[in-house]
């Protein structure tokens, strides 16, 4: 049966009413929001300590080794104490390359007949000039500037001094040598005097400390005949000329093959030419010491000089004779190239000794004749 609104009665209704209430007090209540319990907050957990590492002995680093720095050259050391320096002269006997010139007929035995010949000879003489350690040394017998600049870059090469050199062609059409000036200091002025001297160059010198001295290399005509003795009496002179003119300015050293074999102690001595290069006063020649009487290698005569003008010489020797004669001595007059470079023991570097001396610097330049 279907119940409308209009249906029902008031009693009912009211009935109906009653009943909503009482189901309304019966239900279950709210508790009033003061006694409503706040929710306990949990507590944050305790951080975890952080677990330390188990600690590992450390093992020990080993040492580091130094890296080993690349070792540097040492300097050559100097030949003499300073305030002094080493001045010499050394006869090459004919250092001439084997490339395509047109050498004089009297050099043309002395030509090596290749490259493997030349580099012997060179790198005998670079073993010598290195190991000397020389300052300042007159060379001569040279073929020319392309062996001159060979043997200096090769000195170089060597760890030798790093030389500067004074060189100009030479008029000796006849044997095509030449003669020329090395130097570790500065050097300047290169030049030939107008003089009948066909092998002669000279150059200023400034040595440490800042004083200049004029260098003179010479090679005077050889010959023990009454004509080669004029000659090389008559170059001698010019020289002399030469070098009092200098003297003004500064003092002198006058270098090289004098060719004469006169010692100070010899009669004659005083008109020889080494004699005329010395003059009377203010210079000194080298044969005046024991050690230096002795330059070449066959005979034993002095015929390389050094002549030192207005300064102190304090000696001078010869040196280098276990690297020029090389065992069993060539025989007397043969040309070097002539003995294979196998045979090398058999073949001599020179036939001169190298002569050297040492010189006091001068406080000053000296202004006056010898």
């Amino acid at each position: 049966m279907l119940w409308s609104r209009e249906s029902i009665s008031p009693s009912c209704s009211s009935l109906l009413l009653a009943a909503s209430l009482l189901a309304l007090a019966c239900g279950p209540k709210d508790a009033p929001p003061s006694e409503t319990p706040e929710p306990t907050a949990a507590a944050p957990a305790p951080k975890a300590e952080p677990t330390a590492e188990p600690k590992t002995e450390e093992t020990p680093k080993a040492e580091e080794t130094p890296k080993a720095e690349p070792e540097t050259p040492a300097a050559p050391a100097a030949k003499v104490p300073e305030g002094s320096f080493a001045v010499g002269t050394f006869n090459l006997d004919w250092a001439f390359d084997p490339l395509e010139d047109k050498r004089p007929k009297k050099a043309q035995p002395n030509v090596p007949p290749d490259d493997e010949t030349w580099e012997w000879k060179r790198d005998r003489i670079v073993e010598i000039l290195v190991a000397e350690r020389l300052d300042v040394v007159v060379l001569t017998e040279l073929g020319g500037e392309r062996e001159l600049s060979d043997i200096v870059s090769s000195i170089t090469v060597k760890d030798g001094y790093d030389y500067q050199y004074a060189w100009i062609d030479a008029e000796d059409r006849f044997s095509g040598q030449q003669v020329a000036i090395l130097s570790r200091f500065p050097i300047s002025g290169e030049r030939r005097y107008d003089v009948k001297v066909p092998l002669h160059v000279a150059a200023e010198i400034e040595l440490p400390g800042g004083q200049e001295i004029t260098v003179i290399a010479v090679h005077l005509k050889e010959g023990k005949f009454k004509g080669a003795v004029e000659q090389r009496r008559g170059q001698a002179r010019n020289i002399k000329r030469m070098a009092k003119r200098e003297l003004k300015k500064r003092p002198v050293v006058i270098a090289g093959t004098v060719a004469s074999p006169l010692l100070p102690s010899d009669e004659g001595y005083e008109e020889s030419a080494a004699m005329l290069l010395t003059g009377k006063k203010g210079c000194t020649d080298s044969a005046t010491e024991t050690l230096a009487q002795r330059t070449a290698v066959e005979g034993g005569e002095a015929f390389d000089r050094v002549v030192v003008c207005n300064m102190e010489m304090k000696g001078a020797e010869v040196a280098a004779e276990d690297k020029i004669v090389r065992g069993e001595k060539d025989a007397p007059k043969t040309p070097w190239p002539s003995v294979p470079v196998d045979e090398g023991t058999k073949r001599d570097v020179s036939d001169h000794l190298l002569l050297w001396a040492e010189v006091v610097v001068p406080k000053a330049a000296a202004a006056a004749e010898g």
